[in-house]
């Protein structure tokens, strides 16, 4: 089995999936809000349905990620705030490297950042920080490197082809959204 298969086979073994970060983030942001929120407000803020909100709750507090009152308020645990804390701050970093940096548009790259936040490891998410860091540092190579990338453009010279472009070059799909068709080379 090559790296690449036994990478994608281990996507379920991540910490959390999508669906319990938006739970853990919404109760969070319920509490931060004011008080220890209760199921129906998660579902409320989710646009889900309380049964849905039930059997998540479940798995959370099996993964001792919240604790639940016998007021059936909702509070996060230590992991659990501690999970919330590292999702949200990659989610942020995320955020931050795809549109400042990288000059997506912030709502896609809000979006975009949603998605993988808790797929990215905490190393991937440091050597972020450290190279959001370094390219707002003012060094003179870096300002340099800011300058040249937002000048760039998104387009490659004739009859060449890189590594990345051999089957399906993502710069003539982000110029050709009208076209369905792909021509391989």
């Amino acid at each position: 089995m090559s790296e690449y298969e036994r990478v994608w086979r281990a996507f379920d073994n991540n910490e959390v999936t999508h669906s319990t970060a938006h739970y853990l983030l919404a109760v969070a942001s319920l509490a931060e809000s004011g008080g220890r929120p209760r199921a129906a407000d998660v579902a409320r803020q989710l646009g889900v349905s309380r049964a849905a909100v039930s059997m998540q709750l479940k798995t959370l507090r099996e993964h001792d990620l919240i604790k639940v009152g016998r007021d059936n308020r909702l509070k996060l645990s230590r992991h659990g705030a501690d999970l919330v804390a590292r999702i949200a701050s990659k989610r942020e970093v995320l955020k931050e490297f795809l549109h400042q940096v990288l000059g997506v548009d912030l709502l896609v790259a809000e979006r975009d950042a949603c998605k993988i936040e808790h797929l990215v490891s905490e190393e991937s998410g440091a050597a972020l920080v450290r190279f959001i860091r370094f390219l707002h540092s003012g060094d003179e190579q870096a300002t340099g490197f800011v300058n040249r990338f937002k000048h760039s453009t998104a387009s490659c010279p004739p009859d060449t082809t890189c590594r990345l472009c051999r089957e399906i070059c993502l710069l003539q799909l982000s110029s050709d959204e009208q076209s369905p068709e792909i021509s391989k080379e």
